[in-house]
């Protein structure tokens, strides 16, 4: 009887071939969960900008920065993830986050290819973007979705090498052809007031334009409204009084002890604390910036 029964119940519930492959769809499906929660942890840590790794990520680390901080967490709310997170085999390694990283970027690149084929135009806005003992260079791409215009950012391009028009414009190009882009009409270019990007002969402008006739060039607008302010704080001569006597406030008060003393201040007559920064060149708001600071604290 007893083998009877387990006969029919086998019958009513599936053969063994049945059971072993729900069982291995389980299976499946839970690593792909697992996977997916992963994936989410690395676009939250690259949307927000945060670092993944640290110095020591051991079990025995007080700070194993974000990556890791991040499931540890999830584990001790969530017993599917930490399953599979306890496991010796839990796709964490500093190798399995940079291809997490890449093929999310890759997804967001041909997103953004895709977006352009419907157009089959676009514009590009490159400029520097210098990173420790590396020369790059920062890509951007600007087209329409419908009636809506976007900007995307679509990668940095190392240039190390050389930063002549030639070496410049054969690398964008090279970046443009792997984000199969190459196919597609440059109808706008824009950059910096830089002489290899923007010159008069031979310049990354006029080569781009040589191969992509109707590429109208623009100088970069925050570039041009930051050369506008500059000389104007230069030339006239009450607004060089005036950012000289800022710069000035600036050096009393980056003293420690000085800076101390002001907040005290600022503190005890409920001011909102604020603080004069240094004067860019490169950088306009900074002097809106402290002209607010100093009206507000007068």
């Amino acid at each position: 009887m007893t083998k009877w029964e387990q006969h029919v119940k086998t019958k009513s519930s599936g053969s063994i071939h049945e059971q072993l492959s729900s069982s291995h769809k389980l299976i499946i499906e839970k690593k792909r969960k697992y996977i997916k929660t992963l994936i989410e942890i690395t676009l939250f840590l690259s949307k927000q900008g945060l670092a993944f790794r640290g110095h020591d990520e051991s079990k025995l680390s007080s700070n194993k920065r974000n990556f890791k901080e991040t499931c540890d967490l999830l584990a001790k709310n969530c017993p599917e993830f930490e399953e599979k997170y306890s496991n010796l085999t839990n796709f964490t390694s500093h190798l399995i986050q940079d291809e997490l990283v890449n093929l999310s970027a890759e997804s967001i690149r041909s997103k953004i290819t895709n977006e352009i084929k419907c157009n089959k135009v676009f514009g590009i806005m490159i400029d520097e973007a210098r990173c420790f003992k590396e020369e790059q260079i920062s890509v951007c791409v600007r087209y329409t979705v419908g009636l809506n215009v976007v900007e995307r950012f679509l990668g940095f391009v190392d240039v190390s090498e050389n930063q002549n028009a030639d070496s410049l414009c054969a690398k964008i190009f090279e970046f443009l052809t792997e984000n199969q882009l190459d196919k597609y009409h440059i109808v706008a270019q824009s950059y910096d007031g830089a002489s290899v990007m923007s010159g008069k002969f031979n310049d990354v402008k006029s080569k781009v334009k040589n191969k992509f006739p109707y590429a109208i060039y623009t100088h970069c607008m925050a570039h041009r409204m930051n050369i506008v302010v500059i000389y104007m704080c230069k030339i006239v001569k009450e607004s060089r009084i005036v950012f000289n006597t800022i710069e000035s406030l600036y050096k009393h008060f980056s003293h420690p002890t000085k800076n101390k003393t002001l907040v005290t201040m600022q503190r005890r007559l409920g001011v909102k604390i604020s603080k004069i920064n240094s004067l860019s060149d490169t950088r306009w708001n900074c002097r809106w910036k402290n002209c607010e600071s100093v009206v507000y604290n007068y």
